[in-house]
């Protein structure tokens, strides 16, 4: 069985994963670094699966959200993430050239001496992506990974527990473990996967889960790059279009439900014009979305955990005075739903 299929538990996800990543380690090392048309392979690998299971990709969000738009995560996580891979399969031989730079002191190259620089890839690279766009964030960095000529090991989030496997099966078809390699699990598993001397570290998710990762990679020295959540301000002018400045505002919000790092946290408009605003907020969702409750097109939170603290938002807003406007167009009643919907507000 393979260690994607294999779930590790924190007893031996480590022995298993560490096994993986040596392999890869080795391979890189015999092989070299790998040349433009092997890394181009890579990528034209990567978006076939992406095409091949475009279908199967949007159901299993949809699965994993409660409810999820089909044609929004075929925007987000499919079409989102063929075009870096696209863009680096274009570019990767220019970004391998060799760069020229001056000799200094000049007087050494009057003794024949040349200077420049040789890219060359890390090795292993490992990915922690979030359950918000599981695959547009497992596929985007791959652009960057496979053009540069690495190996990497995915760990995907447990909060999207189908999207994670059926990632683990579609890289499984396509790669050997060699090349990529996915681990599916919870907490105990990424905990794990943290401590493993990878050659560089990518985690997309929380500022509260980076913490422990940088951590757990500074016991190893491994590089790392954090890619983490933040507050978006939308800051409106006194000449400002406000209905179509609400629109776009909405239209970034409603996407995904606002669960996006760049999703519009807050506006500041100025003052006086808070109820216009408001309004034309609630005829562009209006325009958007008639309904809410069953509309398929209406994303749902992602589960109860999250569902709650953002009703524990709203509820300490309003205990402490503060006006809340929920834009409900078909003024439906959320208090009984088969999922965690909750209408812009």
């Amino acid at each position: 069985m393979s260690t994607a299929e294999a779930r590790p538990t924190a007893g031996d996800a480590e022995i298993q994963m560490r096994k993986i990543l040596d392999r890869q380690k080795q391979a890189h090392i015999k092989d070299g670094p790998p040349s433009a048309e092997k890394r181009i392979d890579w990528l034209d690998r990567a978006i076939g699966l992406l095409v091949a299971h475009k279908d199967e990709i949007a159901d299993a969000l949809r699965e994993d959200f409660g409810n999820r738009s089909p044609h929004a995560s075929l925007f987000t996580d499919v079409s989102g993430s063929i075009g870096p891979l696209k863009h680096a399969k274009a570019h990767l031989k220019t970004w391998m050239k060799r760069e020229k730079r001056k000799v200094e002191p000049a007087l050494l190259g009057l003794f024949g001496a040349r200077a420049y620089i040789d890219y060359q890839p890390k090795g292993t690279i490992g990915v922690i992506s979030p359950w918000n766009f599981p695959f547009n964030l497992t596929f985007t960095p791959l652009a960057g990974i496979f053009a540069a000529g690495n190996r990497t090991m995915i760990k995907p989030s447990e909060f999207t527990p189908r999207s994670s496997e059926l990632m683990a099966r579609m890289f499984k078809s396509a790669y050997d473990e060699t090349e990529v390699a996915v681990f599916t699990g919870g907490p105990d598993v990424g905990a794990a996967f943290s401590k493993l001397p990878f050659d560089h570290l990518l985690l997309t998710g929380a500022t509260s889960i980076a913490y422990h990762v940088m951590r757990a990679a500074a016991e190893n020295l491994v590089p790392l790059t954090l890619e983490l959540g933040g507050k978006s301000p939308v800051i409106v002018g006194e000449g400002a279009d406000m209905a179509l400045t609400a629109k776009r505002v909405m239209m970034g919000k409603t996407l995904n439900a606002g669960q996006i790092c760049l999703a519009p946290d807050y506006v500041m408009v100025p003052k006086g014009k808070e109820q216009d605003f408001v309004a034309q907020a609630g005829s562009a969702v209006a325009t958007m979305f008639p309904t809410l409750k069953d509309n398929p097109d209406y994303t749902s939170v992602i589960n109860q955990r999250h569902y709650d603290r953002l009703m524990g938002y709203l509820d300490d807003a309003r205990s402490k005075g503060a006006e809340i406007v929920e834009l409900n167009p078909a003024k439906e009643n959320f208090s009984q739903q088969p999922f965690h919907k909750i209408p812009p507000t």
